[in-house]
């Protein structure tokens, strides 16, 4: 009876499902269960995401699972690239499948679909194939140190803010958005700046930075979510990272950088969880500086509060624990 993942990392696919998965695999690994993540991967994931629960592995392309999975084994999906032929045979060789989505993205049949960001209610899933569907706020998948309850004060003058842009930041956000808060606050705000090894602009972002100014490399969950807790608001990209702002109760202004990113954004900009911005529209950036309008976000973001995740829950499924 093990946990297997299968998923996938690198310059192209991003980190994000790699990140969400690690939680996973670091709670299996806390109590004592089996787990493997199975990654697809390129050289820039290979060098960063070297853990000791990793396989790189091209399981996509697998046509035979008998070698990887047994009917023991409780197996999770997280990919954007998986085709529903190579699901079912997935399904088909393990004791259970937990197959994660974020946009409905295929017509899955008689599976066990979770989506775990906190937009998925206001989603219209199909009922009518046989499937079962963990959506929302009880079944989000966040690392540890973000599992816990944080009771914001929101102050009236902004001190700290934290910018963070994914693994790679492909397009030169993080820059962009230096500049840009740099011509908005005055000395005595500091800026937060996350980045990792993969971002092609770290020389050129640290030379922009104040003496004020902190830069934060690789950090993990526990240090991520304490910036979070203490930042007066947060400049991020729309994807996995904005269910840990959520958790951490923490104002953010979103970019969307991927296609699969427009459910969040639609959904929960117009709940008014958080607001966004563009390239072309960097201006929106100073309205997070009003004291109203991140009282108001951190208060919506409280009523998002939930005891259960989806690691609760599919640590149970492994175990073969009454669900």
């Amino acid at each position: 009876m093990s946990l297997l993942i299968f998923t996938e990392a690198g310059f192209s696919f991003g980190f994000g499902h790699f990140y969400r998965m690690s939680g996973l695999c670091d709670r299996a690994i806390s109590e004592g269960t089996d787990v493997t993540m199975y990654l697809v991967s390129d050289d820039t994931a290979r060098e960063n995401l070297n853990r000791e629960y990793v396989c790189f592995r091209e399981w996509l392309e697998c046509q035979d699972f008998s070698g990887m999975i047994s009917p023991e084994d409780t197996v999770v999906v997280d990919s954007y690239h998986v085709d529903l032929d190579t699901l079912c045979k997935i399904r088909d060789a393990a004791k259970n499948m937990v197959v994660i989505d974020d946009n409905d993205r295929m017509p899955y049949e008689g599976m066990l679909v979770l989506n775990p960001n906190y937009y998925a209610p206001f989603m219209k899933y199909p009922d009518d194939r046989g499937n079962t569907y963990l959506l929302g706020k009880d079944y989000t998948l966040l690392r540890d140190p973000f599992v816990r309850r944080v009771d914001r004060q929101v102050k009236e003058e902004v001190s700290d803010i934290l910018i963070t842009m994914g693994g790679t930041d492909l397009k030169g956000l993080t820059s962009a958005a230096v500049d840009k808060l740099h011509t908005l606050i005055s000395e005595g705000v500091r800026l937060h700046v996350v980045m990792t090894h993969a971002y092609p602009e770290q020389d050129m972002i640290r030379r922009k930075l104040r003496p004020q100014d902190r830069c934060y490399m690789d950090i993990g969950a526990e240090e991520m979510s304490s910036l979070m807790e203490m930042c007066d608001f947060a400049v991020a990209t729309a994807g996995g990272t904005s269910n840990e702002l959520i958790r951490m109760q923490c104002p953010s202004i979103l970019v969307v950088v991927a296609d699969n990113q427009e459910n969040n954004v639609r959904y929960m900009t117009e709940a008014g969880y958080f607001d966004t911005f563009t390239m072309d529209d960097m201006g929106r950036i100073e309205t997070m500086l009003g004291y109203e309008k991140r009282a108001d976000m951190a208060s919506k973001l409280k009523s998002l509060y939930s005891d259960q995740t989806a690691v609760d829950y599919i640590m149970k499924l492994t175990k073969g624990e009454t669900i």
